[in-house]
């Protein structure tokens, strides 16, 4: 038979513990205990060493129905919920009348009964209130450090722990205390930063996946299992989601060099990842509730979604900046077909598309210089060493160049971080360059030295946890994702303007193709970043209606309903954008569509009555109904009618007309204006990606009209333009399809 002798390793220290399997150590806190049972047939397999501190136990028990222990109708209970995947918690009654909470989980062949002390009562009501009350504090909160400081201080107020840290990772999984709220004679870390050695990636793994980690007492007591070897698997059992799993040693270890006696972790998830954690420390030992701990976790998920909301939305306030500058610098580029002039010879330039303070275009032998740049010379140097790095035709960035390449420490003041894009195998480049970020990092002891050598000739955890400063060199802002999208995004949009400059025949299909993937680039970011909050949003209101929603006043269940709604029409608008991405590929879902009905969805969804209050507008009473793609249709009316609101809105009295011609086959509906007109020698080139016949006054991307036209080629329609300069515009088109077709 297995023993632990030969499974695991007797002496760990810092050479090894990052491979402790801290899940199966036989350990149990000794607030509460532990019943192990076989889920085959509901017998008692195993139970921790203190059973007899709390009820009468002794090993007769074993090998027994647990029901001798707690009953045969909680048994049932039990045996009920995890049939029903739907397990507990449940409370449990002794024969002395001592109340105890059990909390199962499953691990394999095991179920884990974990038995606690109930030592409180719970006022529900009093709870939901604080939560809600938190909540809202959240919701308010004018950005994301206010939230992280508003998230400590609530959390210290709510679980009385004497110190609680936001605690952030970073790349390299090194922690930072960004929000902290102490007892006043406390020495207060906020700011330090601490070596990834000091949470290793098992303990990540297992705060991933538990959540809340609670460890009552900082001691090295702990209970463990009679018999110590399960007898259903040969091997010490698998603790990963248990509640009471005591901590390894070398992390009571550390605790006891830090002097603290509890503490409670909660981890902060975002984007499926461990973003940091909430890390409550006590210098007496604390025993908190499950409930309490259940609370810490929704509180923990809320601060999570909204941390991912408030990242989303700046996020995308930078995406949408980007591209409108790479917009302007495609419709550079495309006037005399010189990529060079395009991107270096006007106001906005290849800089404006990241947060680089300087840019290099090597391009056709010829190297530009934009900003602040290593010379010619080190540039070139550094496009042979990409070369020989990474494939021909593809991305580099570091923010910490000068570690990678030798040469680069040269010039590591204005190049630290590097951007890079390959093009043309190799032959021609991109490059944006971020300058050296001199900092001065405070860490939590030495980083340097996370160990020393104890009585035991082992390493063992440091003991000074004093402020140490380390001055930083040679690196930069880190490259963020909204600025490796648009450079790609960018790389894409060049690669087809080099076709073009070659092939006029190819042109319009060349840009018209860009403006999807352009489009499909934008709607995978929209959708990547928003569709995980949103989620969030929608799980949480849910949560919240369902079991929270009498405790509400009037606005509060009114501000929850708006929520959940707005989640809905959210998702619905995100799939439509999602759609007309990829507009090329995407095969019709055809169907009889009600005009009048879609254009005052139309009308309500852009405000119009809102933002041109001054124009008349005039619909056609009851417009013949449309066969075709819903979300298609809705794009192209949506389009046209915002194009005669915008061009008729400088007019004194601007008007609008939508209407049809029914008398003919197929239909030919129309969308007038008076506003600015057209010169008709540009009747086709309207339709082309990018050929705007205006100054900026008007906004646009200059892409609306090619996926009107897009829209109408789909449907075997036509589409056409009457117009007079100063005296207003007609777009008139027809769809061509019915039921039987209904892809190209």
């Amino acid at each position: 038979m297995a023993t632990p002798s030969n499974l695991y390793p007797q002496k760990v220290d810092l050479t090894n513990c990052d491979k402790e399997p801290i899940h199966k150590l036989n350990r149990v806190q000794l607030f509460g205990f532990i019943l192990v049972v076989d889920i085959k047939n509901f017998t008692i397999s195993q139970y921790s060493t203190n059973i007899s501190d709390f009820i009468s136990f002794d090993k007769t028990y074993l090998n027994e129905d647990v029901s001798a222990i707690i009953g045969e109708k909680l048994s049932n209970l039990i045996m009920e919920g995890l049939n029903n995947n739907d397990l507990g918690p449940y409370e449990y009654v002794s024969e002395k009348g001592e109340h105890f909470l059990i909390n199962p989980n499953v691990s394999n062949e095991h179920l884990i009964l974990e038995f606690e002390p109930i030592k409180e009562s719970i006022d529900a009501i009093a709870q939901q209130q604080q939560l809600t009350q938190i909540i809202t504090k959240l919701d308010n909160a004018k950005d994301e450090m206010e939230m992280c400081d508003m998230t400590a201080q609530m959390v210290k107020d709510f679980l009385g722990y004497d110190r609680v840290m936001i605690y952030q990772f970073d790349e390299n999984w090194n922690g930072q205390v960004v929000s902290e709220a102490r007892e006043p004679h406390l020495e207060s870390w906020l700011g330090l930063h601490y070596p990834a050695t000091d949470i290793p990636q098992q303990a990540r793994k297992l705060f991933m996946s538990q959540g809340v980690r609670l460890i009552s007492e900082v001691t090295r007591e702990a209970a463990t299992f009679e018999p110590e070897l399960s007898p259903l698997s040969n091997d010490i059992l698998d603790m990963s989601k248990s509640e009471l799993r005591a901590p390894s040693l070398i992390h009571v270890e550390y605790l006891e060099n830090m002097k603290v006696k509890g503490t409670l972790t909660a981890a902060i998830v975002y984007n499926n990842t461990l973003w940091g954690l909430i890390a409550c420390h006590h210098y007496s030992p604390k025993i908190l509730s499950y409930h309490k701990r259940l609370s810490v976790k929704f509180l923990t998920q809320v601060f999570s979604t909204q941390l991912g909301l408030r990242s989303f939305n700046s996020s995308l306030k930078k995406v949408n900046e980007s591209s409108i500058i790479r917009s302007k610098l495609v419709k550079q580029m495309s006037i005399n077909w010189n990529i060079v002039e395009g991107l270096s010879g006007y106001d906005t330039n290849l800089i404006g598309l990241t947060e680089a303070k300087g840019a290099a275009i090597i391009m056709d032998g010829e190297t530009t210089l934009i900003g602040q740049t290593p010379s010619v010379i080190q540039i070139e140097n550094l496009k042979q060493w990409l070369l020989s790095e990474i494939s021909e035709n593809d991305i580099f960035y570091t923010n910490k160049l000068s570690s990678m390449y030798a040469e680069g420490f040269e010039y590591k003041e204005v190049a630290s971080g590097v951007l890079a894009l390959l093009l043309n195998k190799g032959t021609n480049a991109l490059f944006w360059f971020k300058p050296e970020q001199l900092q001065v990092v405070d860490w939590g002891g030495n980083p340097n030295k996370p160990a020393e050598i104890g009585s035991e000739a082992r390493l063992s955890p440091r003991k000074s946890f004093e402020k140490w400063s380390e001055n930083v060199e040679g690196e930069s802002l880190p490259w963020l994702d909204y600025e490796i999208s648009a450079a790609k995004a960018l790389k894409d949009s060049i690669s087809e303007i080099i076709i073009q400059k070659y092939d006029e025949v190819m042109r319009l299909n060349q840009k018209l193709e860009k403006a999807y993937k352009e489009l499909e680039s934008f709607s995978y970011s929209v959708s990547h970043d928003l569709r995980a909050p949103l989620r969030g949003i929608d799980g949480f209101a849910q949560i919240i209606k369902e079991d929270y929603y009498d405790s509400l006043d009037d606005f509060g269940k009114s501000a929850l309903e708006t929520i959940i709604t707005s989640t809905e029409k959210m998702n619905v608008l995100i799939d439509d954008i999602l759609n007309f991405s990829g507009l090329h590929q995407k095969e019709l879902r055809a169907g009889e569509i009600d005009v009048n009905l879609m254009i005052n969805e139309i009308m309500k969804l852009n405000r119009v009555a809102t933002f041109y209050p001054d124009t008349k507008i005039i619909i056609q009473d009851n417009l013949p109904s449309i066969y075709g793609d819903r979300s298609m249709i809705a794009q192209l009316f949506s389009n046209l009618i915002n194009n005669a609101l915008k061009y008729s809105s400088e007019k004194q009295h601007p008007v609008i007309e939508i209407g049809s011609h029914n008398n003919q086959a197929p239909v030919v509906y129309y969308i007038t204006d008076n506003g600015i007109g057209i010169d008709m020698k540009f009747k086709d080139a309207i339709f082309g990606v990018f050929n705007r016949l205006v100054d900026e006054s008007y906004a646009g991307s200059g892409i609306g009209l090619a996926i009107v036209k897009r829209v109408v080629e789909k449907h075997k329609g036509n589409i056409w333009v009457d117009s007079e300069i100063g005296v207003g515009t007609t777009f008139n088109f027809c769809l061509n399809i019915n039921d039987s077709v209904i892809n190209e």
